[in-house]
C-alpha cells in the first residue's frame, strides 16, 4: 500500500488527515470494481475531451450536466441537496498509477471543484456502497447514475 508520505497531488496532500488510501493503482482498481458490479465500459484510451470511461448509454439511470463555469456554489448546493449527500464515504480514482482515496462525502461536497481539478477533470467517484456512480470527463460534463441538478 502506498504510504501518505508518497503523495504528491497538492490537493490530496492538503486533506491527507482526513482520506484513507485504499489501493495504490487507480486505474487497475477501477477495472476490479467494474468487473464486480457489471459497469458497461467504452473502449476509449484516447485524448476525445468528451468521451468517458463509463457507457453511461447501456445505464439504467444517467444524467449529465456541465460541471465548469461560474456555477461552483450553485453545484455544491446540489449536491447537498442529492443523494450523494446521505452517503459516508466516497472513493475517488486519481488516475493510473496513482492512490484510490476515501473521502468524507461532505469534505468532497464543500470543496468539489478543487477535488476535480486535483485530477485534471478527469475521474471517477463512487459512493462506498458502490450504488452512486459518478464521471467527470476532460470536457467538464459530470456524468452520473443518479440525478444531481
Amino acid at each position: 500500500m502506498i504510504k501518505k508520505s508518497k503523495i504528491t497531488n497538492w490537493k490530496l496532500l492538503e486533506v491527507l488527515e482526513n482520506i484513507k488510501i485504499i489501493n495504490n493503482d487507480s486505474g487497475k482498481y477501477f477495472n476490479l470494481i467494474a468487473k464486480k458490479f457489471d459497469i458497461p465500459l467504452t473502449n476509449f484510451s484516447g485524448v476525445d475531451r468528451e468521451k468517458t470511461h463509463i457507457d453511461w448509454s447501456k445505464m439504467a439511470n444517467y444524467n449529465k450536466f456541465f460541471s465548469g463555469g461560474e456555477d461552483e456554489l450553485e453545484n455544491i448546493i446540489a449536491f447537498k441537496n442529492s443523494r450523494l449527500a446521505k452517503k459516508e464515504n466516497l472513493v475517488m480514482l486519481y488516475g493510473y498509477d496513482e492512490p484510490t482515496v476515501l473521502i468524507p462525502a461532505d469534505l468532497f461536497i464543500s470543496d468539489w471543484e478543487d477535488f476535480m481539478a486535483s485530477t485534471q477533470w478527469e475521474t471517477i467517484i463512487f459512493s462506498e456502497d458502490f450504488e452512486l456512480i459518478m464521471e467527470v470527463s476532460r470536457d467538464y460534463n459530470l456524468h452520473s447514475n443518479f440525478k444531481i441538478r
